[in-house]
């Protein structure tokens, strides 16, 4: 177990990495990615398109919009929007299930 003067002893970000992966998974990131910049996306629009397909499959299975308009509170044009609309790519469904 790593204890806490070894993150500690770790520089900037690498530090608030360390907190979060721990102290290997972030010298090894950044042994990997040393000296280049490195941007971490934020996951809106993954998530966004974990909430479309969940819509599509519940209303490919039955569910009212207005219920789906409640549950993801969004407006019943929302809802017909995104059902009218195919995903821009089709992600795994393993991946969408990490981020659940």
């Amino acid at each position: 177990m790593v204890n806490s003067s070894m993150i500690e002893q770790l520089p900037g970000d690498i530090r608030r990495i360390a907190e979060v992966i721990g102290v290997e998974a972030a010298l090894a990131l950044a042994k990997e990615f040393r000296g280049t910049y490195l941007y971490i996306h934020n996951l809106d629009d993954l998530l966004r398109e974990i909430r479309n397909k969940d819509i599509r499959t519940a209303y490919s299975n039955g569910k009212p919009v207005r219920t789906l308009a409640i549950k993801h509170r969004l407006t019943e044009r929302q809802i017909w929007n995104i059902l009218g609309n195919e995903p821009e790519c089709e992600t795994s469904p393993s991946l969408l299930n990490l981020l659940k």
